[in-house]
């Protein structure tokens, strides 16, 4: 008679010659999750991922970051931070909502139905990928053009501030004759214009 094994997932107890015959000795005969949780390479999609045929092509969120000890001492208070592929906003899930958690990828619980902070789409896809490199928020190296201070006569953004020292030295140098000088903030380096 065979040795016990003990499946790590579901404490079902089998015996290793009923698995050797049925040629699933890595898959537990009870729950289908593999048995040798620590010889797995949590890179691989494992058999029992297969069977429940996990969608990594089309994810409604990519995960980027989850929660150790060193962010956050309470389980209960651990969140995986997912980003919407949609509205590309950052939302915090609480990590008791998954139960499967690997490097390239997390799964919700069956019974967990999350839905963006940001949109509001629902998240159908119960995998949710790890984010890939490159991949980052929308427009983030486009430049908010209209919040940067432009010259009121050209309209050129290659200003620069006029310092208090410069605006001390022409106040000594000309006195009174240095007020418009004296009271303006920058000078354009196009068109000389100062505001």
């Amino acid at each position: 008679m065979g040795r016990t094994i003990l499946c790590p997932h579901c404490k079902s107890a089998l015996n290793e010659d009923i698995l050797k015959q049925r040629n699933s000795e890595n898959i537990c005969l009870v729950c289908g999750k593999p048995l040798w949780a620590d010889k797995e390479d949590p890179n691989e999609i494992s058999a029992y991922d297969k069977v429940e045929k996990i969608d990594l092509e089309n994810p409604d969120m990519y995960f980027y970051d989850i929660d150790d000890e060193e962010d956050e001492e309470n389980e209960q208070l651990r969140d995986v931070w997912c980003q919407c592929t949609t509205c590309k906003e950052v939302n915090a899930i609480p990590c008791n909502h998954f139960d499967i958690f690997k490097k390239k990828y997390v799964k919700l619980k069956d019974d967990v139905e999350i839905h963006c902070k940001g949109c509001g789409k629902a998240v159908t896809n119960p995998a949710i990928p790890k984010r890939p490199d490159g991949w980052r928020k929308r427009d983030m190296w486009v430049k908010d053009y209209e919040n940067i201070p432009k010259c009121p006569i050209c309209l050129s953004t290659k200003i620069h501030r006029i310092s208090l020292t410069n605006k001390a030295a022409s106040a000594l140098a000309f006195g009174v004759l240095s007020a418009g000088h004296v009271s303006k903030t920058y000078k354009c380096d196009t068109c000389g214009a100062k505001f």
